[in-house]
């Protein structure tokens, strides 16, 4: 089996190289990761999506392919119809997060403090149409502020370019974030998932004060549209299992991602969610992809 992730090395392929050994074992045989990076994962997934739907070319990948790449340009496939569903196995929120010369203590202090200083607090981001751009975006509508986005080649060096006070906020992943408030060199204002994160007990949920407000990515397998139930059966069974061993959720803890476990049907559904919300947030706060 050919586990195809659509990005170079990150996030999603440590995800799947943790989860191949795995599947190799209990489906008994080999399961190989290949990357197939460029275009916000397009190239990869549009490669599965023409694969034969045989069970032996799987996609594996953050959502960002099937749910914000098509609500940002026309991709050479739908993703509502071009793949059967297999299961979602982790889900990453954002971290609001800002320098501590910022003043800010809470989501109510920064709101106050951009408002009497429209255009002056800068915000960065991982580029142009990341999900931190599009966080950001969604802070100056929701909020009714104005903070001036700043563009960063990575999640990582938007991360340092904020340690370092060149910019006032970054909603970034919290593996990425987490540290550096713990080391108290930055200063935490909300998540921005639906729900609060064991990661970071007693932070608020954006979400819990402006509902809808939720910024998270999970990450799922996908095949081809076409492949048969009974192939997938055995993948879906072996997923199920590994996501409920301690070791797995262990280490997913350690890379910043909740346990999660959607199966077929219910992946299909996020998956169209998915894809009207961020249509409508994008459409709504003018974010373009570079």
């Amino acid at each position: 089996m050919r586990l195809v992730v659509p990005f170079p090395s990150g996030p999603a392929d440590l995800l799947g190289r943790l989860y191949a050994p795995r599947m190799s074992e209990l489906l008994g045989r080999p399961v190989i990761v290949e990357n197939r990076s460029g275009a916000t994962g397009t190239i990869g997934a549009d490669m599965v999506a023409k694969a034969p739907p045989d069970g032996n070319t799987i996609l594996f990948t953050v959502d960002l392919p099937l749910v914000m790449a098509p609500a940002l340009f026309r991709t050479p496939y739908d993703p509502r119809t071009a793949f059967a569903p297999i299961a979602a196995v982790g889900e990453t929120m954002q971290l609001i997060v800002v320098h501590p010369s910022v003043g800010a203590r809470s989501i109510d202090e920064l709101v106050a403090l951009a408002r009497a200083r429209p255009g002056q607090l800068t915000f960065a981001s991982a580029g142009n149409a990341s999900p931190g751009h599009v966080c950001g975006e969604m802070l100056n509508a929701r909020l009714a502020i104005q903070m001036t986005h700043v563009p960063y080649r990575g999640a990582g060096p938007a991360s340092q370019a904020l340690v370092a006070g060149e910019v006032s906020l970054f909603c970034g992943p919290i593996t990425q974030t987490l540290p550096f408030m713990t080391a108290g060199r930055l200063v935490g204002l909300a998540v921005t998932g639906d729900r609060a994160s064991p990661l970071v007990p007693g932070m608020p949920v954006l979400a819990e004060r402006f509902p809808g407000f939720v910024v998270s990515n999970w990450y799922g397998f996908m095949s081809p549209a076409g492949t048969p139930a009974a192939t997938l059966a055995p993948i879906v069974q072996a997923l199920r299992r590994i996501v409920a061993e301690r070791e797995i959720r262990d280490r997913l803890t350690g890379l910043g991602v909740d346990a999660l476990f959607l199966e077929g049907a219910a992946l299909g559904q996020r998956v169209d969610v998915d894809l009207s919300r961020w249509s409508r947030v994008i459409s709504q706060t003018g974010v373009k992809a570079e």
